[in-house]
């Protein structure tokens, strides 16, 4: 299973990457060279990540908002699994101590 979510997170995080890489093109007019570093810097935060991944699909792609942003909040949701499934019960004491 953690691999899957392995497998995922880097899929997602490497592909809304490209669609920040686009948007930074298409708002700024910043050359690949530069953006891509500042794409994938981006892509691997989850919050600010997204945000700015759902913006630039909708804004550089023509995408729907509400495709890109159940795409991209598909990764949040990704977080929010592992820390509620993997990180809180390692904090927390079994039921009965």
């Amino acid at each position: 299973m953690r691999f899957l979510i392995l497998a995922a997170y880097v899929a997602l995080s490497t592909f809304q990457a490209v669609v920040i890489c686009s948007g930074l093109d298409a708002w700024i007019g910043i050359p690949d060279v530069a953006a891509v570093p500042v794409a994938t810097l981006l892509g691997l935060v989850p919050g600010a990540g997204t945000i700015v991944a759902i913006l630039a699909a909708g804004s550089a792609w023509g995408w729907p908002w509400f495709g890109s942003t159940a795409l991209f909040c598909s990764l949040l949701a990704l977080w929010v699994h592992v820390i509620l499934h993997h990180a809180m019960p390692a904090l927390s004491t079994p039921e009965g101590e």
